[in-house]
């Protein structure tokens, strides 16, 4: 669940292990973590001591649980990471055997990352892939992968507003810059799969059409979970009760916030950006409803079985197929503020359109 893990802690396991990483600091004393292994974005941390505000799992509170973990073979290390999306094409053999055939290529994650500092305290991650299509499409896939990653400014501060707006509260701000191209022009389709695991405890708040069509992807929803409303869609993130789900790009806007509570009763608002694009394919759909496509938004929520938390996921544009395109960058910006349940609400209105 909501495991508190601090940057301290974090940074101890990567240090006994020999494991690369960059700390890079944002704004108003916040940082973040890069971490080589697995591409990982960690924090944001308010600081050292303070406990991560994404999810982080248990096991870094231990050297002998870390080191084990390193040796399992598992890919749930926490934070902020990039797949490759259609899951379904690259994660799933057998799509009438989901579960059973549900096998994470390990050129995506942990993938074999090399980072490097720039001069100006930009840090990039890049990978070369060869993934295997098996379900909408079928050959190998050969990829290459850029992410740039950097501070990003706070979106308000051009308000007549803001100083109001932000008065007594903290903002911090990173973005990454991905590029994905692919070797050769086919019929597979791939994008950037974007995912951020959420401490559990608060809403997912989607701004979308009054008759926002989504698909279920294991159970079913139902109202205690999600609520729709004429302008928005929000979700329970509470890290004991499985579902994902995704939303047809045609009816979002390419704007979601996360809104919860820190252990000292502070609210936080965290706003993830992207550029939605309907006119793309989209290619993730359900193991058992083929060509159910073009979802741009995804929501996970563990049942507490590998970890009890929640998920963030956007995709970026699509490259290969009907898309036209082999190469795409996508801007993906992390907006988060940190103040009175007041304040960040307000803060909610402006930039996402929801009353909370």
């Amino acid at each position: 669940m909501n495991n508190k893990i601090t940057q301290q802690q974090l940074l101890a396991r990567f240090d006994e292990q020999g494991m690369a990483y960059h700390v890079l600091p944002l704004q108003n004393g916040v940082s973040i973590v890069v971490s080589q292994y697995g591409g990982r974005i960690y924090g944001p941390f308010l600081s050292e001591d303070s406990g991560s505000v994404f999810w982080i799992p248990a096991m870094f509170a231990s050297t002998e649980a870390y080191a084990a973990f390193l040796g399992s073979g598992d890919w749930n290390v926490g934070g902020d990471r990039i797949w490759i999306a259609p899951e379904i094409q690259y994660n799933v053999t057998d799509r009438r055997e989901y579960w059973n055939s549900y096998d994470l290529p390990p050129q995506v994650d942990p993938g074999r990352y090399q980072m490097v500092q720039l001069p100006s305290g930009q840090i990039t991650l890049t990978q070369e892939m060869t993934l295997q299509a098996y379900n909408t499409a079928e050959g190998q896939k050969k990829l290459h992968l850029r992410r740039l990653i950097r501070p990003a400014a706070d979106p308000l501060r051009k308000l007549d507003c803001y100083d109001d707006l932000v008065t007594d509260v903290l903002f911090a701000g990173y973005e990454q810059v991905t590029t994905m191209s692919e070797a050769e022009t086919d019929d597979i389709v791939s994008e950037v799969w974007s995912l951020i695991q959420l401490n559990p405890g608060g809403e997912l708040l989607i701004p979308a059409t009054p008759r926002v069509e989504y698909s279920d992807y294991y159970e079913p929803l139902d109202e205690a979970v999600q609520t729709i409303y004429p302008n928005h869609v929000r979700l329970k993130i509470t890290g004991d009760r499985r579902y994902k789900v995704g939303y047809k790009a045609a009816q979002v806007f390419g704007r979601l916030g996360y809104y919860n509570l820190l252990e000292d009763g502070r609210a936080y608002l965290a706003v993830r950006n992207f550029f939605n694009n309907p006119s793309m394919p989209y290619g993730e759909e359900p193991a058992d409803v083929p060509g159910r496509q073009g979802h741009s938004i995804h929501v996970y929520n563990d049942d507490g079985a590998i970890g009890g938390f929640g998920e963030l996921e956007v995709s970026g544009q699509t490259i290969g197929g009907e898309s036209g395109n082999s190469t795409v960058t996508d801007h993906l910006p992390l907006w988060l503020y940190v103040g009175s349940a007041e304040q960040v609400k307000e803060i909610a209105v402006h930039l996402l359109g929801i009353e909370v």
